[in-house]
């Protein structure tokens, strides 16, 4: 006897066709999510590396721009706002006496890696009359602190007519420098004055070496070898604006430097990259700061 045979069902071809219709529409949808996922992902990235660019150049120049004098603090500016020339103090102490060319002061201990780094320009001393300090630029004999002349320690730690009477000290392995600076310009410094050593750093928006075709920012230390690229790149708007004497807002033309008294950071950085599938887009980041300098004149 025998038995009827199983009828076996399949799919249709309809069926299989609405299948694949169905798995096409979501793994297209699945990869426009994964692919819009990823743009995004790239963009801030972008973003936040052009963010960082702006911010670590900002941090860079505070560090010197906070330690500027109102009192001849700013040394130049170009006119398209690109290049500012500050005279930046590294190292402090009291004037001790003067005589005739001599002037001798004591310096705080100092670490010795800044003095190393730092390219010597001159000093500056506090009037107490005014309560400004004068710049005195160092004459030609005197190119670095190790060419500055030991002073008399009488002068300074002395308690007779005509000298300061102060200690010296170490701090971690450091000593005070008693040091005699030639300088007729000095003539009139007051004992107990603060004096401070200055040097010449020029900050530029120029061609970036780095980057064709986009601006970097550059640091030069008068007296060293080449402007440094530390960061890099900016869009062209990334400039320098100056604050004058009782003004609440920054300028574009830079004044005469004696009445600067503070700069405005535009700092517009580009990501190094394009956003991906976008030939022409750059991230951006826009970061604006201001800094005052220090011993803004009495109004």
């Amino acid at each position: 006897m025998t038995t009827p045979r199983q009828s076996r069902r399949g799919f249709t071809l309809i069926e299989i066709a609405i299948a694949l219709i169905i798995v096409g529409i979501i793994g297209a949808a699945f990869t426009k999510l994964l692919t819009s996922q990823s743009r995004f992902f790239d963009q801030q990235t972008n973003i936040r590396k052009a963010r960082s660019v702006a911010r670590n150049s900002m941090n860079v120049m505070l560090s010197d721009l906070r330690m500027v004098q109102d009192s001849g603090g700013i040394d130049s500016a170009a006119s398209d706002g690109k290049l500012i020339r500050i005279k930046v103090p590294y190292r402090f102490g009291l004037v001790c006496a003067t005589n005739g060319t001599i002037t001798t002061v004591s310096m705080l201990p100092s670490d010795s890696s800044v003095v190393a780094m730092a390219s010597y320009a001159g000093f500056a001393w506090r009037d107490t009359l005014t309560g400004r300090y004068k710049i005195v630029p160092r004459p030609s004999s005197e190119a670095t602190d190790a060419q500055l002349a030991r002073g008399t320690q009488s002068r300074c730690t002395g308690t007779g007519i005509g000298q300061a009477n102060l200690r010296t000290f170490a701090v971690n392995g450091r000593t005070s420098d008693i040091l005699d600076l030639n300088a007729a310009a000095a003539t009139g410094a007051q004992s107990v004055s603060p004096v401070f050593f200055w040097q010449r750093v020029s900050y530029s928006f120029k061609a970036s070496n780095a980057y064709s075709g986009y601006l970097g920012l550059y640091r030069d230390v008068e007296g060293t070898a080449t402007p440094e690229e530390i960061l890099a790149p900016f869009d062209t708007s990334a400039r320098f604006r100056f604050y004058t004497s009782g003004a609440d807002t920054s300028i574009v033309v830079p004044p005469a430097v004696s009445s600067i008294v503070g700069i405005d950071l535009v700092l517009n950085a580009i990501s190094s990259r394009v956003v991906s599938n976008n030939i022409n887009s750059h991230s951006m980041s826009k970061v604006r700061t201001s800094v005052f300098f220090k011993n803004v004149r009495s109004f």
